[in-house]
């Protein structure tokens, strides 16, 4: 079945672009709708058949122009496949930017050109806001790092020097300041994985967990593997879900293996492939209407908590690649083999008893958070 000049006509006529074809000489053959229509919109000719747009390209003082036009005739001597090229279109009245593609194609032995335009002035325009936004919380990044944590590190260490009742309270603030400051610049550097190396998944939460204060809670260690990551932002991970659990009122935390053999059950890593580990909790757990909205940056159910951590979670395991979900807890806290970690670095047995519930509450449910190696 062979299509019919007008209805060809009509398909050239609604692309969405401004497009034309040029013979191998660069001259206008013809043009479709839309580049008519720009030509008159802005007082210029509005077909511009029989044109040379290579020669009108070779006379502009625009460099790009004349870089274009040395593409476009390689491209017709078959040394190259395509032609893109972005460049900036802009008004009195407003900023424009386009994008220009060119592909050959033959008929009945003779080469053509179709050459398209877009605009992409929407795209620029929301680029050139993340780039002004990226560099608006990298001052604010830098007013974090030096203007406020290096005084907050004096007014720290003077603190501790007071002897006096409010001294403790003083300190406990001054260090919540800085713990809310690491966090912020974590958000706001977007901090991506430049290097990994071999982490212990057991070692590295243990450690995360002496930084925290977490009161006479529990550790456990249901199981560990090791794994490509960067122990830094890693130990930001843990921080953060740790605190989260103890916000929400867990009394035992549990870490393990997710198996890749079978998601739904945590193993040692020793002789399965891992899937990725969990954060599990005994505390109050997490609605399933709220479980997506948790990793924002404004959610927070906590008086004083800015919303920052589990935000921070989120950010950094999708740097690694990795994804993390929220589901109710399993009661992995009482696996048989399980250790628990102490907060001087030792460890003990756990017992395989329940955990238990804030006094005057209904059973908690738990949160288990899960961090998949596969996104």
């Amino acid at each position: 079945m062979t299509l019919s000049d007008a209805v060809v006509s009509a398909g050239f006529d609604a692309l969405p672009g401004q497009a034309a074809v040029l013979d191998a000489t660069g001259r206008i053959l013809r043009t479709n709708r839309a580049w008519r229509e720009f030509g008159t919109a802005n007082g210029g000719d509005s077909d511009h058949v029989g044109q040379n747009y290579l020669a009108v390209c070779d006379a502009s003082d625009d460099e790009r122009a004349a870089r274009t036009a040395e593409a476009l005739r390689r491209l017709l001597d078959g040394e190259r496949e395509a032609v893109s090229v972005e460049y900036p279109c802009h008004t009195p009245d407003r900023k424009r930017w386009f994008t220009m593609r060119a592909e050959r194609f033959a008929h009945d032995g003779e080469q053509y050109l179709l050459v398209v335009h877009f605009d992409i002035t929407d795209r620029k325009l929301a680029e050139l806001e993340v780039r002004e936004q990226n560099d608006l919380l990298e001052a604010v990044a830098g007013v974090l790092s030096h203007d406020i944590r290096n005084p907050l590190t004096v007014a720290m260490g003077r603190a501790e020097m007071i002897e006096s009742e409010h001294a403790d309270p003083l300190v406990e603030s001054l260090e919540r300041i800085d713990a809310i400051v690491g966090d912020a610049l974590v958000l706001a550097r977007g901090n991506g994985v430049e290097e990994t190396r071999s982490v212990d998944l057991a070692a590295c939460a243990e450690r995360a967990w002496r930084q925290v204060e977490t009161g006479d809670r529990d550790l456990v260690v249901a199981g560990s593997v090791s794994f490509e990551a960067d122990p830094d932002l890693l130990g930001h991970v843990f921080e953060n879900l740790f605190r989260n659990s103890a916000e929400h009122g867990a009394t035992t935390v549990t870490i393990g293996v997710i198996d890749g053999a079978d998601p739904e059950e945590p193993c040692d890593g020793a002789t399965a492939e891992s899937a990725g580990f969990y954060v599990e909790d005994d505390g109050r757990g997490i609605s399933p209407q709220d479980r997506e909205a948790v990793f924002d940056a404004s959610y927070s159910t906590a008086v004083d908590g800015t919303g920052l951590g589990l935000a921070i979670v989120e950010r950094v395991v999708e740097a690694h690649g990795w994804s993390v979900q929220v589901t109710d807890a399993t009661g992995a806290a009482r696996a048989d083999g399980a250790r628990r970690a102490t907060a001087d670095g030792g460890e003990s047995a756990s017992d395989s008893g329940t955990s238990a519930s804030e006094p005057g509450t209904e059973t908690a449910r738990g949160a288990r958070f899960e961090i998949r190696f596969q996104n």
